[in-house]
């Protein structure tokens, strides 16, 4: 049967030895459906990104183009607008059928942290293909703030599949007929939505707080400091606009929310999609992930949560208005229903939030 795997297929995939570490896997990093990735003490600077050819280790390209070494048992200061290749602890000796596909964490996507997934022989970012067995290496480029990391550090997850079975439009429409998936922020099920294959979110800006935008910082956002950091050192955050009109300015880095809520069922998991650039330029910079429960809770007893986006502005400066198109969310079917939700006994972070939230590492 096609799909993504749940979590109990992950562990599964642990216990078998088809997902190994240098460090120990914590049960932490399995979520209901993807798994957390983590730094080795393994890096280099490089002078730019890049990526192997077929049958080009990435060890070749660092032996190769590398500036220095890096050794991330104590921690280390990534700068902005550098570029960094980093073994991940983890290696995979993936079953026949099984390949996986990685992204940046929501947390690592909220201070503007590019992470990209290479491995050996394989000219694709973040597509690791089926039955792959060898290392993992992460492209780490900061473009808002500098970094401090160390071994250990989760930057980005993955999700591993025997063929990813996404929901078409008459897919989708049929699972919205059985439950609802988009809610507006008063509770109220909003109905359609439903565009190429995903459901249409839009922008909110109509909020007391209606984004935030990056400022220069001396200092680095560490990882290890969990709630710790000043936002106004970072963020500048952007009132409600009396004209429902915001300008954004080309280069720069901004953290908005949608207007919908989105809901994700117990054996679906979500991706988010820049929206077809035909409408525009504005597209959020980042894709991510969305596990089982996220906006649901254990029965449908939550009504969505907005999606947070990270968007930055590539050719020009844009005027956006309030409810415009911004993103859709794709669904896809998981083998199984996972053995944990998200936001149900599984640590999480941004389950309750509502409007355009800050990364994990500021206080609230």
């Amino acid at each position: 049967m096609p799909g993504t795997l749940p979590s109990q297929d992950i562990e599964k995939l642990i216990a078998d030895g088809c997902i190994t570490s240098s460090a120990q896997i914590s049960p932490l990093q399995v979520q209901p459906s993807s798994l957390d990735l983590t730094l080795s003490r393994r890096a280099f600077s490089m002078p730019g990104s890049l990526m192997p050819l077929q049958g080009e280790r990435v060890t070749d390209l660092i032996e190769r183009y590398s500036r220095y070494p890096i050794d991330l048992k104590e921690p280390g200061v990534l700068v902005r607008d550098n570029v960094y290749l980093i073994l991940l602890a983890e290696r995979l000796r993936l079953p026949e059928g099984v390949a996986a596909y990685a992204n940046n964490k929501s947390s690592t996507g909220r201070i503007d942290l590019q992470t990209r997934v290479l491995c050996d022989g394989n000219p694709r970012y973040d597509k690791i293909p089926e039955g792959y067995s060898g290392e993992l290496w992460l492209e780490v480029i900061p473009k808002s703030f500098d970094v401090k990391v160390r071994a250990g550090d989760s930057l980005n997850q993955t999700i591993f599949y025997q063929g990813r079975n996404l929901l078409d439009g008459d897919g989708l429409g049929k699972l919205a007929l059985g439950m609802p998936l988009l809610y507006d922020p008063h509770g109220n099920t909003v109905k359609g939505g439903v565009m190429d294959g995903g459901l249409l979110m839009t922008l909110d800006i109509e909020q007391p707080v209606a984004g935030f935008k990056a400022r220069k910082s001396i200092r680095p956002i560490d990882f290890a400091a969990i709630g710790q950091h000043d936002p106004k050192e970072f963020f500048e955050p952007i009132e409600r606009p009396s004209t429902g009109t915001l300008f954004l300015s080309q280069g720069d880095f901004y953290i908005f929310s949608t207007y919908e809520y989105v809901s994700v069922p117990p054996d679906y998991a979500v991706e988010m999609l820049p929206y077809d650039t035909s409408a525009g330029e504005f597209r959020a910079h980042y894709a991510g992930f969305f596990d089982p429960g996220f906006g649901f809770g254990e029965k449908g007893e939550v009504k969505g949560t907005p999606a947070v986006l990270e968007v930055r502005p590539y050719e020009d400066d844009l005027i956006v208005r309030h409810r415009q198109p911004v993103c859709k969310m794709a669904y896809e079917k998981l083998i199984a229903p996972p053995g944990k939700l998200y936001g149900v006994g599984v640590r999480s972070n941004y389950a309750a939030q509502r409007g355009p939230k800050l990364s994990k590492f500021f206080r609230q």
